[in-house]
């Protein structure tokens, strides 16, 4: 016979159990479209269309690394989480390219949603910025 306390503690288990099963959901891995760059911005040199991409995706946490002329590798770590994708750019266009998931991987190609969100909103916050840039120009 289980007492009221045992079964008590058996729920709550169990409904943290759903709710972190909730929030653990796979999906595929997002690939962001080339989106173009402003054309009050076209004419910026590359390094301060770099500045403005690291100006935005530093606002919600994301450090990043200059890997090449026209590439960022961008890294978000909520822990245990990592996140790491490259921003690809030019003066015309930029797209954000998948990298990894440390901690985030799923079975079938798949990742955390919290990934997808993440870079969705960095996606966003470059676009935002460049438009920011060509609005004053």
């Amino acid at each position: 016979m289980t007492s009221k306390k045992d079964r008590l503690v058996r729920n709550i288990l169990a409904a943290a159990a759903i709710l972190f099963l909730a929030a653990c959901q796979t999906r595929p891995i997002t690939t962001t479209q080339e989106h173009a760059v402003p054309p009050g911005a076209q004419a910026l040199p590359l390094n301060a269309i770099e500045l403005a991409i690291v100006e935005a995706g530093a606002r919600r946490g994301w450090r990043f690394q200059h890997i090449a002329d026209g590439q960022v590798r961008a890294t978000y770590t909520k822990w245990p989480w990592v996140a790491e994708a490259d921003v690809l750019f030019s003066n015309r266009s930029y797209r954000i390219q998948y990298v990894s998931a440390k901690n985030m991987e799923r079975s079938n190609d798949g990742v955390e949603r919290a990934y997808n969100r993440w870079v969705g909103n960095l996606e966003r916050d470059i676009a935002a910025r460049l438009d920011q840039i060509a609005t004053r120009r």
